[in-house]
C-alpha cells in the first residue's frame, strides 16, 4: 500500500479530530455558563480521573488489537484478524464491566481521595461510558488495522456531537432539578459521554453489516494455518499491557493534577470554592491545547499500521520514510498552532469563555504542544517497532518531574496553577529528548530535529507578527464603527487566524517547508485548491 493511503487517511482522522475538539471547545463555555466556573470545576475533576480510566481500559487496547490485526492480515490471515477483534471485544467487555462496577462502589471514597467529595455523582454518572469505550477500543482498533479510517471518523464525530449535546441538557435538566445543586448538575454534564459512546457502537454495529467485514475477511485469507484464540488472547495481552500501562502513565498527568493542585492551592491560602474555579481554568487551557493535538494524533493513527507493517516486512528503508513523513508533518502542523494559540490567547478566551483570565496559561503554555506533538509520534513509532518498555520509563521520568513540580510551584501563591503547566513541559520534554536519543541509535541515522523545523518556525515568526501588525488596527477599526462585545472578538480573531493561515502557507512554500509531493501524500485536490501563484511555486 503506498503512503498516500496513510495520507488520506490522516486528512479524514484529521478533518474528524478537528471537529470534534471544535465540539469540545464549543461546549465548555456553555457548559461553564450553565454550572457557573464552581460547578464546571467539579465537573473537571471527575472528568480527568475518568480519562485515566479510560486509558487503562481501552486507550491501550486499541493499538494493541491493530497491531495484531495488521500482523495477521500481512501473513495473509484475514479470519484469524477478525477473529482477533471478536477476542478482544469479549475480554475488554468484561474488564470494562468490572471496572465500571469499582468505579461505581469506590466513587465516594475516591472523590475523598481527591479532595473532590462533590465530584462523587459524576463519578457513578461517568461509569458505564468505561464499559462502553472498551467494546468501541476493539471495533476501533480492527478498523485502524484494516485502514477503514473513514467509517472509523464518522463514529468519532458522532460521539463527540452526541456527548456534548446531550451532556448540556442533562447538565441544566439536573441543575434544574435539584435546585441548583453543582454536584448534580456536574453530573449531568457527564451523561452525555455514555450517550455519545452507544450512538457511536450502533453507526459501527451498521458499518459491519453494511462492508460486511466477515465475507472481506475470507476474501483476503490466502493461508489455511488457523491461529487458536489462546495465542490470539496471549498477543493481546503481549502487546496490550506494555501499552496500556504507556497510556495510563500519558494520561497520568492529569490524575497528578488532580491530586496536587486542588490540594496545594489550598495550602497557597486559596479557599476550597476558588480550588474548583481555578481547576476549571486549568481545564479550559488543556482543552485549548488539544484541538491542534488532535490533527498529531490522526497522524499517528494513521501511520502506525505502516510502521507495524515495514516491521513486520523488516523494512528499514520504509520506517525511516515513514517516519521523516510523520515528523515533517508534525512541526508543520504544532509549531504554528503554538504560535497561534500564543499570541491569540486572550482573543481565543474572549470569545470562547466571554472572560479572559487566566488566559495567560494558554499565552505561555502553548509551547508545550509541541513538546506533545513529538512524543506522540515518537511513541507511534515505538510502539510499532515493539519498544513499549522504553516509553514506559521515560513518560514514568516525565510523569515524576511533573509531580515535583506541581507540589513545589503550585503552593506558591504568585505561581498557583501556572505551576501545573510548567510542569507539562517537563512531563513532554523529558520523554522526548530522550526518545529521540533512542531512535537515532535504533535506526543508526541522524534525526534532524533542529533542521526540520527550521522553515516552520520561520515561517511561524512572518505569521505572528503579520498578526500583531494588523491586530490593533483591525479591532480599533471595530471600535470606530461601534460594534463591540463577543460576537465582534470571535469575528476579528477568525480573521486573523485566516490571514495569518495564509501567511504562514506562503512563506512555507516560498522557502520549500511544503511541497507538491507533501500535497499530493494527502490529497491531490489540495494542489488543485491552491491559488495559481502558490501553485507555481509549488512547481
Amino acid at each position: 500500500m503506498e503512503e498516500r493511503t496513510a495520507g488520506r487517511g490522516f486528512l479524514i482522522l484529521s478533518i474528524a479530530g478537528i471537529l470534534g475538539k471544535i465540539l469540545s471547545a464549543l461546549y465548555v463555555p456553555f457548559l461553564k455558563g450553565i454550572l457557573g466556573p464552581g460547578g464546571y470545576g467539579i465537573y473537571a475533576v471527575g472528568y480527568d480521573i475518568f480519562i485515566f480510566l479510560i486509558a487503562v481500559s481501552s486507550l491501550g487496547a486499541q493499538p494493541a488489537v491493530t497491531k495484531v490485526v495488521t500482523e495477521l492480515r500481512v501473513l495473509g490471515n484475514g479470519k484469524d484478524a477478525l477473529r482477533a477483534m471478536k477476542v478482544a471485544r469479549k475480554y475488554l467487555a468484561l474488564m470494562g464491566g468490572a471496572l465500571t462496577i469499582i468505579f461505581v462502589l469506590l466513587s465516594v471514597p475516591i472523590a475523598k481521595i481527591f479532595n473532590a467529595d462533590k465530584s462523587a455523582l459524576s463519578f457513578k454518572f461517568l461509569a458505564p461510558a468505561i464499559f462502553l469505550a472498551a467494546i468501541l477500543a476493539a471495533y476501533r482498533g480492527y478498523m485502524q488495522g484494516i485502514e477503514d479510517m473513514k467509517s472509523l471518523a464518522i463514529s468519532q464525530v458522532l460521539e463527540q456531537l452526541f456527548n456534548v449535546i446531550l451532556s448540556l441538557v442533562f447538565a441544566f435538566l439536573l441543575l434544574k432539578a435539584s435546585n441548583k445543586d453543582l454536584a448534580w448538575g456536574s453530573a449531568g454534564g457527564t451523561i452525555g459521554t455514555s450517550l455519545g459512546a452507544i450512538v457511536a457502537i450502533v453507526y459501527i454495529l451498521y458499518i459491519y453489516e453494511k462492508r460486511n467485514y466477515e465475507d472481506e475477511a475470507n476474501d483476503i485469507t490466502t493461508t489455511k494455518k488457523k491461529v487458536s484464540e489462546k495465542k490470539i488472547l496471549k498477543k493481546l495481552v503481549i502487546y496490550g499491557l506494555p501499552i496500556t500501562i504507556v497510556a495510563a502513565m500519558q494520561n497520568f498527568a492529569g490524575i497528578v493534577d488532580a491530586l496536587t493542585v486542588g490540594n496545594r492551592l489550598i495550602f497557597a491560602g486559596f479557599t476550597d470554592v476558588d480550588k474548583d474555579i481555578y481547576y476549571g481554568y486549568l481545564n479550559q487551557y488543556k482543552t485549548m491545547i488539544y484541538v491542534p493535538l488532535t490533527i498529531i494524533t490522526a497522524l499517528g493513527t494513521s501511520i502506525f499500521p505502516r510502521i507495524i507493517q515495514a516491521f513486520i516486512e523488516r523494512n528499514r528503508k520504509d520506517l525511516r520514510r515513514q517516519m521523516s513523513y510523520a515528523f515533517r508533518l508534525t512541526y508543520i502542523i504544532s509549531i504554528p498552532s503554538a504560535f497561534g494559540l500564543a499570541i491569540l490567547s486572550k482573543e481565543i478566551y474572549g470569545f470562547l469563555f466571554n472572560d479572559t483570565f487566566k488566559y495567560e496559561l494558554l499565552m505561555f503554555g502553548s509551547g508545550v504542544l509541541i513538546l506533545m506533538s513529538i512524543t506522540t509520534i515518537q511513541n507511534v513509532i515505538l510502539q510499532g517497532i515493539n519498544k513499549m518498555y522504553l516509553i514506559m520509563v521515560t513518560a514514568g521520568l516525565g510523569l515524576i518531574a511533573k509531580l515535583l513540580c506541581n507540589y513545589f510551584l503550585v503552593g506558591i501563591i504568585n505561581i498557583n496553577i501556572m505551576g501545573a503547566v510548567i510542569g507539562n513541559f517537563l512531563a513532554f520534554g523529558i520523554p522526548a529528548v530522550i526518545n529521540h536519543i533512542k531512535l537515532q541509535k535504533t535506526f543508526k541515522i541522524k534525526i534532524p530535529i533542529i533542521k526540520q523545523s527550521i522553515v516552520p518556525l520561520i515561517s511561524s515568526i512572518v505569521m505572528s507578527f503579520t498578526i500583531i501588525f494588523i491586530r490593533i488596527p483591525l479591532f480599533r477599526l471595530f471600535s470606530i464603527l461601534g460594534v463591540e462585545g463577543r460576537l465582534v472578538t470571535a469575528i476579528g480573531t477568525m480573521i486573523l487566524m485566516a490571514i495569518g493561515g495564509v501567511v504562514y502557507l506562503v512563506v512555507m512554500v516560498y522557502f520549500g517547508g511544503i511541497r507538491k509531493i507533501d500535497l499530493d501524500m494527502v490529497s491531490p485536490r489540495l494542489y488543485t485548491l491552491m491559488p495559481r501563484g502558490i501553485r507555481k511555486q509549488l512547481g
